[in-house]
């Protein structure tokens, strides 16, 4: 007998999944941000970062972002903590497959280093691309996010 706390997470939800043209299109802000801040409260952690780029929506100078109070382990960070070869491994172009993970509690959750920059999707913070690391601006997803915004914009 499985207690509910042993189960595993059975599916991905349908924002964790989403294909990244429809994030980008149903996106009303998209971010490049520095993680500047974190806090530890009440099981969570939030994140509180500088707005480099406003990518798409309204300006802002600062955005916080918060996620259920978990951290990689520093045996397992490097698979957490990738760029993807700036986003240029083909893995990472396929639907469900980003820096976020799911729980077996099916939480989403990322994690964030002081001093990195990310691209973040707040209205799909929980997609699996919703937080990637982006530190060049020469990056593919950054150049790929851009490209659609303005292409959309015209």
């Amino acid at each position: 007998m499985m207690t509910k706390e042993t189960e595993a997470c059975a599916a991905a939800t349908d924002e964790y999944m989403l294909n990244h043209e429809k994030m980008i299109q149903r996106s009303a802000d998209i971010y490049l941000v520095k993680a500047v801040s974190k806090k530890r409260e009440n099981k969570i952690i939030t994140t509180t970062f500088d707005v480099l780029d406003v990518v798409k929506g309204r300006e802002r100078k600062q955005l916080t972002i918060s996620f259920q109070d978990f951290e990689y382990n520093k045996q397992s960070s490097h698979r957490f903590m990738t760029d993807f070869s700036l986003h240029k491994d083909e893995k990472f172009w396929k639907d469900g497959v980003g820096r976020s993970q799911i729980l077996t509690n099916c939480e989403t959750v990322a994690s964030f280093r002081l001093g990195y920059g990310y691209l973040l999707f707040p209205k799909f913070k929980s997609n699996a691309k919703g937080a990637e690391i982006i530190n060049d601006t020469s990056d593919t997803w950054y150049q790929f996010v851009k490209e659609r915004v303005e292409a959309n914009v015209k």
